[in-house]
């Protein structure tokens, strides 16, 4: 038996339903059905009754679930006793945010918990995606807010909560005929060199993507833009174009930038990301919280 198997099991209880429970924990349906299966399998009884209208416990799953919610509670406490860091009876909270989270409106939100809670210590770092996973897991961040499309959302062992989603922009030079254009199409992307991070980075391997899943040529024309000073100036410069969110763009919009939707539109999320095996309280679970309400605002 697997935690995750466990905590999969207590999911589709709380929905009645595979696929809400699979969309709460970030994985396919198939993926979810697989491991309840394996654990039924494993166990050597049926923990749910299926049919084409709804899913309901059965009497060796409402036994099993009784048992889980003690085992999963008795797993939160012990991941919070070890997983809090304090100096001087004060919490450290470890935030990884992503390069551009200035201009996304998050250094407000962030701050004023901070200034709101004297007995919290913040720590916050810029981390690429794939870094900031590296650290949740190595519990090196406690949470990290990060930008990515849906189905490129993979980590079964993290907890997703949705924060903003927005459009993909352009941001281009306004010495470029193209920045008088009201959109530009997804398919001319082609034509322009693109400003992007390293290959290692999430951006570049996303952005890769979405270029040839569209058959699109991926002209890069720099690597490791991610100081923000170094890109504007690029693109002002009109040596190539970088592609940001609706925030990100409206910040950096000036005399000499523009930002141009892309159509069809490309759904950028941001999330507030944490380990799933970990039960949130005192200050973890008020930043959370204050994180979440404050994009819903």
């Amino acid at each position: 038996m697997e935690i995750r198997q466990l905590y999969y099991v207590l999911e589709v209880a709380k929905c009645n339903s595979f696929s809400k429970a699979a969309n709460a924990q970030f994985i396919t349906q198939p993926a979810i059905s697989q491991q309840i299966s394996a654990l039924e399998e494993e166990l050597q009884v049926k923990l749910f009754k299926r049919d084409t209208h709804s899913v309901v416990l059965t009497k060796e799953g409402e036994k099993f679930c009784a048992y889980a919610k003690d085992v999963a509670e008795s797993i939160d406490r012990l991941m919070a006793a070890f997983h809090q860091s304090t100096t001087k009876d004060k919490t450290v909270i470890k935030v990884g945010v992503f390069p551009f989270y200035k201009a996304a409106g998050l250094t407000s939100i962030i701050n004023s918990f901070f200034a709101a809670n004297h007995n919290v210590i913040g720590s916050i770092k810029v981390e690429e995606n794939y870094r900031a996973y590296e650290k949740l897991e190595t519990g090196e961040l406690n949470f990290a807010i990060i930008k990515s499309r849906l189905e490129n959302i993979q980590k079964s062992w993290v907890k997703y909560e949705v924060l903003r989603s927005e459009n993909l922009n352009v941001l281009i030079s306004r010495k470029n005929p193209y920045a008088q254009r009201k959109v530009i199409e997804l398919s001319e992307l082609g034509q322009f060199s693109l400003l992007t991070g390293d290959q290692d980075s999430h951006f570049y391997n996303e952005m890769r993507e979405l270029y040839e899943k569209n058959h699109i040529d991926f002209n890069v024309a720099f690597l490791n833009t991610g100081e923000v000073d170094m890109m504007l100036d690029m693109v002002k410069d009109n040596i190539g174009i970088s592609l940001v969110t609706d925030s990100v763009g409206r910040a950096y919009e000036n005399e000499e930038i523009a930002a141009i939707p892309i159509e069809p539109k490309q759904e950028i999320l941001t999330f507030l990301a944490y380990p799933r095996k970990r039960r949130l309280s005192g200050a973890y679970l008020a930043f959370k919280n204050h994180v979440i309400d404050a994009h819903r605002k």
